[in-house]
């Protein structure tokens, strides 16, 4: 049995990754985003309206290099409290009236681990990329 180390492309391989992501990237991590934050608008309960109205999904950052998104709840809202300054009580607080502890924000508490997805496919996008300017020589 025998490996063999093939560095033929890693000089193209490196470029592709300093370029960083593409447009194809962007819109894997801000798909993971929106379905996290529809997922906590489901956990939000109704009362008013305004907790839910108050809920945003935004990307904060996003460059070739970094991309960085924010699901967030509280302040401007359309609903009736505006603004809605008991977010931080619902989510953390113990409600009798609602049944209990809150927390809207489960649905998106391994948010991290959807991500690895896109991740991985920038990362590995390239492993079977051939050089272009050097020929596959087989040496046996």
């Amino acid at each position: 049995m025998s490996y063999e180390w093939d560095i033929r492309c890693a000089d193209l391989e490196l470029a592709r990754l300093q370029r960083g992501f593409t447009g194809y990237d962007h819109i894997n991590f801000a798909a993971v985003l929106m379905r996290n934050y529809l997922a906590t608008e489901a956990a939000v309960h109704i009362e008013t309206g305004s907790l839910r109205a108050s809920g945003k999904s935004t990307v904060e950052h996003s460059s070739d290099t970094r991309w960085e998104g924010e699901i967030s709840y509280g302040g401007a809202s359309g609903g009736v409290k505006n603004p809605v300054r008991y977010a931080a009580s619902e989510l953390f607080g113990r409600s009798v009236r609602y049944g209990g502890n809150h927390d809207y924000l489960a649905p998106a508490h391994y948010i991290d681990e959807e991500m690895v997805g896109p991740v991985s496919s920038f990362i590995t996008r390239g492993r079977n990329t051939p050089h272009p300017h050097r020929p596959i020589v087989d040496y046996r």
